[in-house]
This record gives C-alpha cells, sequence and structure tokens, in this order.
C-alpha cells in the first residue's frame, strides 16, 4: 500500500518529521512536494510554539516546500482557541508569557495584555512555551504568579525538541519545572489535547487525516484521540526503545516520512502461534539461523504478517533477569521494506511487557541494522553470565560476533 496514495489529508509534525533543528530531513521536502502535486491536503501541526504560522511557512518555503501561514498550526494558536474557550472577558487581561516569538504575537492577537519582570505580580494568566532565552528570574515570575492565583496555561508539555546534534528540552522541561515549584498542573493546549485538533479538524472538515509525527505521546495518542489513524517515524523523539514501553501503538512504523510514497507492507505484528513454526523454520533457515528450538520458544516470538502471509519473525528469551534478542529473520523477498523493524519493536514491547529492560543480542551481519534500531556495542565480557552461556553465544556465534545492548526505558 502507498499511504500517499490511500489518504487524502495528511497532519504532518514538523520536529523530528521534516526537520531537525534548521536542516531538513533527507528526501522531506521533496515528499512534502510530491503529496502537495497530487493534490493533497497537507497541514503542518506542531507543538512548537516558538515561531509564528507565517513564520514557519517561509521556513517550509524555504527548506523546498511550499506552506502557506494558514496552513501551519502551532501550539500558539491551540493556546489561543484554549484561552478563548475557558477564560471570560480576555481582552485587556494582565498575561506573563514565557516563550517565543509565536506565542507572544498570539498572545498579543488576544489583546491580552503582556507584562514582564515584576509585573508579573499582577498577571492573572501565565503561560509558557518554548524559550531559548529561559532565564531563572522567568520561572521566578511566572512561580510567584501562579501561586498568587494566576492561571497556568502551557502551549505543550513536549520534555524534549529534536535538534539537529540530538534531543534539547522541550516546553515540557520549563512545565515541569514550574509545577514543580507551585504544586499547579497546566491547561494543556497541544497535542495530545483537543484543541490543537480542533483547530486541525475545523480547517480538514469532516475527513479523516492520517497524522504523522515522531512521538506516541502526542502524535499517535492524539489522533487516537481525533479518530485518525497515525503514523511514527523513526528519524525524531521515538525509537524503538520508547516504543516499546509506549501506551499506544501507531497504525503504521515509517523509517521516515518519503516512506509515504513507497508500496510497502504495512503487517501486523502478533504473538506468534503453532500454525505458524513452518512458515517460521523456513524464515529463519533462509536467514542462515538454526530453527531447532523454535518450538519451545513459540510463546516468546512475534510475527509481521501481510496479506495473509507470515514475512518476518524474531523471537527473545529472559535469563537471570535481562532479555536476549535472537532469531530475527525477514523473507528474502520482503527484505528492504522495514519489515525487521516491525518485528523486532514487537519482540521489544513483549520483552519489556515482561517486566525486562536490559536486552542483548550477537549478530554476525546485521550489525548496521541494530544500530539504527538503537542497539550499540558493548564488549564481549560485560555479558551477564546467563546470556554469555547461552548455547547461542557460546556455539552459533564466532567469538568475533559483536555483542550489542539496548536498554529500554522504565
Amino acid at each position: 500500500m502507498i499511504l500517499a496514495q490511500a489518504f487524502s489529508n495528511f497532519v504532518l509534525d514538523l520536529d523530528g518529521v521534516l526537520w531537525r533543528g534548521e536542516r531538513a530531513i533527507p528526501n522531506a521536502p521533496e515528499t512534502v512536494s510530491s503529496l502537495r502535486d497530487s493534490s493533497k491536503t497537507v497541514l503542518y501541526v506542531t507543538n512548537n510554539s516558538g515561531a509564528s504560522p507565517a513564520a514557519v511557512a517561509e521556513k517550509l518555503a524555504a527548506m523546498g516546500a511550499p506552506a502557506g501561514a494558514n496552513d501551519v498550526i502551532t501550539s500558539a494558536t491551540a493556546a489561543s482557541l484554549l484561552i478563548e474557550r475557558t477564560i471570560p472577558a480576555i481582552r485587556g487581561r494582565v498575561a506573563y508569557v514565557i516563550g517565543g516569538p509565536g506565542l507572544i504575537e498570539a498572545m498579543e492577537g488576544l489583546g491580552l495584555r503582556i507584562v514582564e519582570g515584576k509585573d508579573a505580580d499582577d498577571a492573572s494568566l501565565v503561560i509558557v512555551g518554548i524559550d531559548k532565552k529561559l532565564t531563572y528570574d522567568k520561572l521566578r515570575h511566572a512561580t510567584r504568579a501562579i501561586r498568587a492565583g494566576a492561571t497556568f496555561i502551557a502551549t505543550n508539555t513536549d520534555p524534549t525538541l529534536p535538534a539537529a546534534d540530538g534531543l534539547w528540552p522541550g516546553a515540557g522541561a520549563i512545565v515541569a519545572a514550574l509545577r514543580t515549584a507551585t504544586g499547579v498542573e497546566p491547561l494543556v493546549a497541544g497535542k495530545p489535547h483537543m484543541p490543537m485538533l480542533d483547530v486541525a479538524r475545523e480547517r480538514l472538515g469532516s475527513a479523516p487525516a492520517l497524522v504523522v509525527g515522531d512521538r506516541v505521546d502526542t502524535d499517535v495518542l492524539g489522533a487516537q484521540a481525533a479518530g485518525w489513524p497515525s503514523a511514527l517515524v523513526l528519524t525524531g523523539a521515538t525509537g524503538l526503545a520508547d516504543l516499546a514501553v509506549a501506551t499506544a501503538w501507531p497504525d503504521f512504523i515509517l523509517r521516515d516520512v518519503s516512506m509515504l510514497l513507497r508500496d510497502l507492507p504495512h503487517p501486523l505484528v502478533r504473538p506468534a502461534a503453532g500454525p505458524d513454526l513452518p512458515t517460521i523454520a523456513t524464515l529463519l533457515h533462509d536467514g542462515g539461523l538454526p530453527a531447532g528450538s523454535a518450538r519451545e520458544r513459540v510463546g516468546r516470538t512475534v510475527v509481521a504478517e501481510f496479506d495473509r502471509s507470515v514475512l518476518a519473525t524474531a523471537a527473545w528469551e529472559v535469563l537471570d533477569g535481562v532479555a536476549l534478542l535472537r532469531s530475527v529473520a525477514v523473507g528474502p523477498k520482503a527484505r528492504g521494506f522495514g519489515l525487521g523493524v516491525h518485528v523486532v519493536a514487537g519482540a521489544l514491547k513483549g520483552i519489556a511487557n515482561a517486566g525486562v529492560r536490559d536486552v542483548y543480542l550477537v549478530t554476525t551481519d546485521a550489525e548496521g541494522f541494530f544500530k539504527r534500531c538503537g542497539f550499540h556495542v558493548v564488549p564481549r565480557d560485560e555479558l551477564p553470565d546467563g546470556v554469555a552461556r547461552h548455547p547461542q553465544i557460546t556455539r552459533e556465534c564466532p567469538s568475533s560476533a559483536p555483542v550489542m545492548r539496548m536498554e529500554l526505558p522504565q
């Protein structure tokens, strides 16, 4: 299925989906241009409140993905709607804002009187978004105002922000500091909360949309709240380790946003059952892996099924409180479509559900693939005893084979 053909409307996140910081993610501009050239409706819906919709549209155009300001919804837009809905007689109210130009512009557009410094003591609203010029004094003024009774509003609670050199603190980190200092829970405007989704729904009408994002806790949960399908890309904040412990699962998992344009199998990842064993054995044999103990670990095996055919598999064992991921195999004709990522994600979820957080593996020829999944090489002498004594390690893999580890979040 080609997702770009299957849907008419697309709601795209920005940070971690189309760019990281100021750098476009490879093939992202071309993907957006292809969607628009095919007369698809594309909305850009971001929890980042730092820039105005017009400024975001300019950045998109400079990146090679032309857009208008009305195509962009920021969490500042959603915060405006939230304030209009919940705060009576807003025009002229005194507000203290921690945030960038986009948030300040949106709040001024509501007719709020924005104050600074010690004048925050008179504020009846404290509105918080991403602020790359955050100071202790800003936190101090906001804390005093909230503790004095000001309504606390957060554009979003994303803990991190994808940047070119990794993850930076997001607006949620600032919100968490104020929540800790005041004991007050904020009203939240951005994904996955409804104010932002309501803005998107108003602009799209009643037609469904595919939500494409890099976070389960905002994009996937937001899509589910709206009753829309979701696609998670692995170019931003969420990796397979995070997905393993997530409270929701996306409808589609994509290596990057350009996968919207490719004809891909989008499999169902499910626990293996007895009738799957012959196919699992064939997959392992074709991948040069032993299949002798597949029956014994069928209860700790997942398969990726598409069009009634099992195309990939992965299994695990729990040894002295840690897990050994093994028997990851994809059918020869199904390779190159991301199915390995799907079954590894499913196996990691099974491991997490068993209460295990340390995962090891040994590979002879797939080190690059497992690095892309989030594993890293560790010295062989760091293997826990239970894993080091396992037959796969002692008999099946050469001593030169890399040992890799992943630690799942708690």
